[in-house]
């Protein structure tokens, strides 16, 4: 009776085994890391809040990277509502060289901006600054897009509300006189005592 032969794969086979189970594992770790991350945070504010009619004021979008590691091509936009015109850019640290360069737009006859950034760092911030003017009387509350980037899935929107009121109202000089006087003499109490 011949001897049972060792059923025994070519050394090469059990290479090529070891080579594809290691690239499907490589593949699943990084696929864990892109869908790990979260999305990138967006807030939206102006100052002053309150302008009188055909005022000025500053809004500020700042973007912030939650993640312990970095995001790219993170981008949103913003479009001004009825009431807010804008004006220009101000200044402002997203799409420059602090994160990795990018792009912005601004398109004042559309009252839109758009911002991307090539990377935002684990915990970078960025910013950008917009001058406005309120053209029409009320409360405008102004939303973002949400926020992408290439790693997250999209993140939420930010809004900003720019009040338009009729006017300031402006402290007279003699309430200014008043007033003045009321605290020096409240001082001067307080230094007998």
């Amino acid at each position: 009776m011949p001897a049972p032969q060792s059923r025994k794969r070519p050394m090469s086979q059990r290479f090529s085994r070891l080579a594809i189970v290691t690239a499907v594992l490589i593949t699943a770790s990084f696929a864990g890391t892109v869908f790990a991350q979260v999305p990138a945070n967006i807030t939206k504010s102006f100052n002053p809040a309150v302008v009188a009619l055909n005022g000025n004021s500053i809004g500020t979008i700042t973007v912030t990277n939650p993640n312990a590691t970095p995001l790219t091509n993170v981008q949103f936009s913003d479009t001004m509502p009825a009431g807010i015109d804008l004006l220009t850019q101000t200044g402002g640290t997203c799409s420059t060289l602090a994160t990795g360069g990018g792009m912005f737009s601004i398109n004042p006859g559309t009252e839109t901006f758009s911002s991307t950034s090539n990377v935002l760092a684990a915990g970078q911030s960025c910013t950008i600054t917009v001058s406005v003017r309120g053209t029409i009387l009320g409360a405008h509350i102004n939303t973002t897009s949400s926020v992408t980037s290439s790693e997250a899935p999209p993140g939420g929107a930010a809004s900003g509300t720019l009040r338009v009121v009729e006017t300031i109202p402006a402290l007279s000089p003699f309430f200014l006189l008043m007033l003045v006087l009321t605290i020096s003499i409240i001082g001067t109490m307080r230094l007998r005592v």
